[in-house]
């Protein structure tokens, strides 16, 4: 069973790995959605200061990385994208372990990250993945997740995501 909780510096170590991982994985299958040394150390030691890094547990084992935000200028930038209005939660550099990879994982991650932001009184969730990041893409629509076209953000062009938690199809 994964469990999920906040992430401390003793978790950096097991994180940029996750993350040097999923870097290859990308590259593997054709794209580049985090260029080198992206996430770095630094941005998941500001992920863990900002409260807002959380990390994955299975089998005492740390599978999985995510960054939680709520709300984002870069997202708040994009008025005519958004389908709902109110307080919204943002996920950020969602990464598997290898071994974890495919064994729905990153659908339990959505779940409890889901669950995480309802216990905080957010009902909507944005998320945006790479054009090329088809896998993320699938994985945000089998969890209901509505695509809101490709879009500029500040850091580039992404698909973007949007879920009313509660609602279905």
């Amino acid at each position: 069973m994964i469990t999920m909780r906040e992430a401390t510096v003793r978790d950096v170590t097991r994180i940029m790995e996750i993350l040097d991982d999923a870097r290859e994985y990308q590259r593997a299958l054709g794209f580049c959605q985090w260029e080198d040394g992206y996430p770095s150390l630094g941005v998941i030691e500001a992920d863990i200061a900002a409260k807002g890094a959380y990390v994955f547990i299975n089998g005492g084992m740390v599978v999985g990385y995510v960054f939680l935000a709520v709300g984002d200028r870069s997202y708040d930038n994009l008025t005519d994208t958004w389908l709902y209005d109110g307080k919204y939660g943002v996920v950020h550099r969602l990464a598997v372990s290898t071994e974890m990879r495919g064994k729905g994982v990153s659908r339990a991650i959505l779940q409890m990250v889901e669950h995480e932001f309802q216990n905080r009184g957010i009902d909507i969730i944005r998320v945006d993945t790479g054009q090329e990041n088809k896998i993320m893409q699938h994985i945000l629509e089998s969890n209901h997740y509505k695509s809101r076209g490709c879009r500029e953000f500040d850091w580039g062009w992404c698909v973007a995501y949007e879920k009313k938690l509660g609602m279905r199809g």
